[in-house]
């Protein structure tokens, strides 16, 4: 995975692992695309990192095309696509509107999909290419995350097997990155510190009471490096790798174990 000179896209880009994923490409040499849904954090960050902004919503499978051949006429074919952008839902599951529960699947799932059907031919001529996907750890282990976030991740995570089964032996890499807690804006994390390398640590909340949280920093040094050695899965958690393990070993202890922890969490 030679990346010097080479093209990256990164959804998401605007804010917390997105914005440590194109740090991380453009310290490894790539030219990157911060593509967000806010073009104003977008460009800031390709600012910092000498690429190009693009507004982008990726539950519209024209947007996502547009942005692959904004890319490609900035710095040629796309080598490295970071699936990255996502959000959750909230509130009761079996509550959620058709039209809710359509907008998290085209944002969470579908937007994996029309990103590989944009850069998949492309790469497959050349023989190469790398699709690095943000999931999450909800994707291995169903925890306390909403139906429509555990539904959309799991069905990423299984679309990115397909991929991986399918295309891994025409050159195409996939990986996974599946974190836990991340230290990001969504737990408080104030984004506009990220001009003064990264510090901020000053009247950030106390994150303790959510066990082990990790930058994001890490999670993009993590999945690159995952990437760039032939590997499905980066696991910023490890403890979310033998939570795997446990599950499939037994699953219905798994789940027994998990509901009553659920159980208490609500309580």
């Amino acid at each position: 995975m030679e990346l010097a000179g080479r093209c990256a896209v990164v959804t998401g880009g605007g804010h917390g692992i997105g914005r440590a994923l194109a740090e991380e490409l453009t310290a490894r040499g790539a030219r990157v695309v911060v593509a967000d849904l806010n073009v104003e954090r977008a460009q800031k960050v390709a600012a910092r990192v000498g690429g190009i902004a693009a507004a982008c919503d990726v539950g519209s499978q024209d947007a996502v095309n547009d942005l692959v051949a904004s890319a490609e006429d900035a710095f040629g074919p796309v080598a490295v696509f970071c699936s990255n952008a996502g959000f959750s839902d909230t509130g009761d599951g079996l509550q959620v509107s058709a039209e809710d529960l359509r907008r998290i699947v085209d944002v969470n799932l579908l937007s994996h999909v029309w990103a590989a059907q944009a850069v998949l031919p492309g790469m497959l001529d050349r023989g190469a290419g790398w699709l690095i996907q943000t999931i999450s750890s909800a994707a291995l282990i169903t925890g306390p995350s909403f139906m429509g976030y555990t539904l959309t991740k799991h069905g990423a995570l299984g679309f990115a097997e397909w991929v991986a089964l399918n295309y891994g032996h025409r050159g195409i890499q996939v990986t996974c990155l599946c974190p836990n807690a991340v230290n990001t804006g969504m737990l408080g994390r104030n984004e506009d510190d990220e001009d003064d390398e990264h510090d901020g640590a000053a009247g950030r909340p106390d994150l303790s009471a959510l066990g082990e949280v990790v930058e994001p920093e890490d999670c993009a040094r993590q999945a690159l490096d995952a990437a760039q050695t032939g590997r499905f899965l980066a696991l910023p958690h490890p403890r979310v790798g033998d939570s795997f393990l446990r599950k499939a070993t037994d699953y219905d202890a798994w789940l027994a174990r998990t509901n009553q922890r659920l159980q208490r969490m609500r309580e």
